[in-house]
């Protein structure tokens, strides 16, 4: 048993430096060009984001480019939409509005930046999250990241922060897992490697959103910004993804239970499509846990003890590198076990075709759900036809 635990233990550390390394190798984007940048303007989507929203807006505002900025406040409940019209009221290049009504079949957000689309005159859009934080010279630096790699989108992954021990515990653990997926930056990058973006910045060229089909190509998608870059590429469009902990602050969610709901929706959605590769990932989670088990009932204690240690140095490795408390890797194998959780509540939900809700809103991803809205549309489509 314990030649297996080693071995265990030296592939949780071998997977730990081989993320860690493609991190540190990540290419920063470029500074920004001195001549200046194209006009930008930047659309927030954003519901009962009260706690974020003001925050958010003044990290665009302050950005070096001076880009416009565009509020739609997506049927918010609480004071998001009063707190960025205070906001308004001084800056000029801030204007809030209401979103459209929510189209059947449509996400939120999407349908949001869908009817603010056809006002943008700018020829790029930045999409912002309003839980996201912007060094003043995030925006001029993006644009120089297009214009060194000829991309038609850019997007940045920023530093996931997270408050509480249970967030701590779980974010960095999915962070790791997505970084160890997502592999070489440098290809990430310059546009070689997956369709990959995050939603928290996503810069794009409004004539390649626009010939893509603009918002309505991404109406029923649940992983909105991924669905976007994949849609780019499929009409011959370039996007990049570069790393820049340095630039971009993000706390996805406030709370424990906020980051299990949220992530078990993301990576139901992410894992929906790979079953067989969600199922590898969850066995390759809980694994090192179960051998523990098994030789802690064996009573061969320094086995446990070396898997243990594997998995501790692992967690402490990609902490360290998400620019989280390494010493929770400590902690090992609770938040492996937990990120397992996650994802077998997401697999289970996707199967299901009901994935968790976001913020009251449910989101069928079920065949008989897809079904019938085609059939809506088609109608729809015929009537509009015949008259």
């Amino acid at each position: 048993m314990l030649w297996t635990a080693a071995l265990a233990a030296l592939t949780m550390v071998s997977v730990a430096l081989r993320t860690e390394a493609w991190r540190r190798g990540a290419p920063s984007p470029p500074h920004a060009a001195t001549e200046g940048d194209p006009a930008t303007v930047a659309l927030v989507p954003a519901r009962d984001e009260e706690s974020n929203i003001v925050a958010c807006l003044e990290s665009i505002l302050q950005q070096e480019s001076a880009p416009r900025v565009v509020l739609i406040d997506d049927a918010s409940s609480d004071r998001t939409r009063a707190l960025a019209e205070g906001l308004a009221a001084t800056e000029p290049r801030l204007r809030v509005e209401a979103a459209q009504p929510l189209e059947p079949g449509w996400r939120g957000k999407v349908n949001a930046l869908a009817g603010a689309l056809p006002q943008v005159t700018e020829a790029w859009i930045l999409l912002v999250d309003a839980d996201a934080r912007l060094s003043p010279e995030l925006l001029g630096r993006a644009h120089a990241a297009a214009s060194r790699w000829r991309l038609d989108a850019v997007s940045i992954a920023g530093t996931q922060q997270a408050g509480g021990v249970g967030e701590a515990l779980l974010v960095p653990a999915v962070f790791g897992l997505l970084d160890f997926m997502l592999g070489d930056w440098h290809a990430a990058a310059d546009g070689r490697g997956p369709a990959v973006a995050s939603g928290q910045f996503v810069l794009v060229r409004r004539v390649a959103l626009l010939e893509s089909g603009g918002f309505a190509a991404l109406s029923r998608a649940v992983i909105d910004d991924v669905a976007l870059v994949t849609n780019l590429r499929q009409h011959g469009f370039r996007t990049g993804f570069v790393r820049a902990p340095d630039l971009l602050r993000v706390r996805m969610y406030q709370g424990l239970p906020a980051a299990i709901a949220g992530w078990r929706r993301n990576l139901g959605a992410i894992f929906g499509g790979q079953r067989a590769r969600g199922a590898f990932t969850l066995v390759a989670l809980a694994a090192p846990a179960a051998l523990m088990s098994i030789s802690a009932a064996l009573h061969d204690w320094p086995a446990v003890a070396v898997v243990w240690a594997g998995g501790a140095v692992m967690s402490a490795i990609l902490r360290r590198g998400g620019r989280q408390s390494a010493a929770l890797g400590l902690l090992y194998p609770l938040d492996a076990l937990l990120l397992a959780g996650v994802l077998a509540l997401g697999l289970a939900d996707r199967r299901r075709g009901l994935l968790a809700s976001w913020k009251g809103r449910a989101i069928d991803v079920s065949p008989a759900a897809e079904s019938a809205l085609e059939d809506a549309q088609s109608g729809s489509a015929d009537s509009k036809i015949a008259s």
